[in-house]
């Protein structure tokens, strides 16, 4: 299980703190605003009526140890520069922000912030690209036990081919593909012979189950 903080619960950080809490993973939420945590109190970990502006009122919960924090500030600079620079002095390795334009993200980035987001314009982009390829197939649904997942590829199996490392005997899953992360090649269905560098992450198919099994050895 994995510890998450997610800062300002509109309708953003709610609903990916809901959806991570609906993977078991531990959940901190945290707002201002009473009426907002007080919705979220039973459904995640826990709940924090804070100003993450302030340090002090993150400096007992959050830590290093965390797998990220996600702020949903809106478009109020000052705290979230104030908040990402907490974070970054309380240790957590990766801070993702929604900014709403372009100019926000590239400040947060500067000053420790990881990744921003605008789920807006990612939804405006997909919804283009839906009406002009409406035969476009972007997503398959699975059965519930299924998934497709990007895992980054172990450094055990660096240097070595996909057939002697036989994924799909030795864990049930199947590499659909392998990408180069550095250069964005993808290698479809790759064969048998395939031989696996460093800086590439595999696109894996399978149940839910041995996909989070194989995950554990990765970096």
């Amino acid at each position: 299980m994995k510890s998450y903080v997610v800062i300002g619960l509109g309708n953003f950080g709610r609903n990916v703190a809901l959806e991570l809490a609906s993977y078991g993973e531990d959940v901190l939420a945290v707002d201002r605003d009473e009426k907002r945590v007080e919705e979220l109190k039973d459904q995640v970990t826990a709940c924090l009526i804070a100003d993450a502006r302030e340090q002090e009122a993150l400096v007992d919960l959050v830590s290093a140890d965390m797998e990220a924090a996600i702020l949903n500030l809106g478009d109020n600079l000052e705290a979230i520069a104030l908040t990402t620079l907490n974070l970054v002095d309380l240790g957590v390795k990766r801070i993702i922000v929604k900014a709403e334009t372009p100019a926000i993200g590239k400040i947060v980035k500067a000053i420790g912030a990881t990744e921003w987001i605008n789920p807006e314009q990612e939804g405006a982009r997909h919804l283009a690209r839906t009406l002009h390829q409406p035969n476009l197939i972007e997503h398959i649904p699975l059965a519930p036990d299924y998934d497709i997942v990007e895992v980054a590829v172990p450094d055990p199996f660096i240097g070595r081919s996909l057939g002697d490392i036989d994924l799909r005997r030795h864990h049930d899953v199947v590499v659909i593909a392998v990408k180069e992360i550095l250069t964005d090649r993808i290698h479809l269905i790759p064969s048998a012979q395939f031989v696996f560098a460093a800086d590439s992450a595999m696109i894996l198919m399978g149940k839910k189950e041995n996909l989070e099994k194989l995950k554990i050895v990765a970096p």
